[in-house]
């Protein structure tokens, strides 16, 4: 076990012995994402893609260390409706976007989500992170990125925020504000 690990350890020891038992075995509250989930927002229509879903299609096929990526925002149009509007699991897309989502979207904040308290815990590091411009400026939108994490995999989930971040300033470039990332390209 490597140094960082074992202070990472020992520090999530110590946190969860500080915390009320019932704290500790209460589930994390999470939005509803079943595929049957009611819709907030719905996209173009069959056979058109918008902007953000042509580039979470482009990122999951170059990454395979990625389980799922999400992105959430405000559809242009629409005013304080905070939606999963691109992502891996096309049917999930117009789920209500989470507590977590909304605050990447509307502070600005970077998260890391070891899955603590899900049966994903050990399986999955969830990475959520605000979206930048092509100026490098934040825009009121996020990315949800799951990155895989094997048995005997010794990283801990700070570990992924550095190829998260990697993969969300690569595809700036190609955002110039929120509301492109809703355009239909085909």
């Amino acid at each position: 076990m490597n140094t960082t690990h074992a202070r990472s350890l020992l520090l999530g020891i110590a946190l969860a012995m500080s915390l009320p038992a019932a704290f500790a075995a209460e589930a994390i509250p999470r939005a509803a994402s079943t595929p049957n989930t009611p819709k907030n927002w719905v996209g173009p229509g069959e056979g058109v893609k918008i902007a953000g879903q042509v580039i979470v299609d482009e990122l999951m096929a170059k990454h395979p260390e990625i389980m799922s990526i999400t992105m959430h925002g405000t559809p242009p149009g629409t005013k304080e409706v905070y939606t999963m509007f691109a992502g891996s699991f096309p049917d999930r897309i117009g789920n209500e976007s989470s507590v977590g989502d909304l605050r990447s979207i509307l502070k600005g904040v970077s998260q890391v989500e070891s899955k603590w308290g899900t049966p994903d815990y050990g399986k999955k590091v969830s990475i959520a992170l605000p979206l930048k411009d092509t100026s490098g400026e934040y825009i009121a939108a996020a990315m949800i990125i799951a990155f895989k994490k094997d048995a005997g995999d010794t990283r801990i989930d700070t570990d992924f925020l550095k190829p998260g971040l990697a993969i969300r300033d690569g595809i700036a470039s190609r955002i110039p504000d929120a509301a492109a990332l809703f355009k239909p390209v085909r």
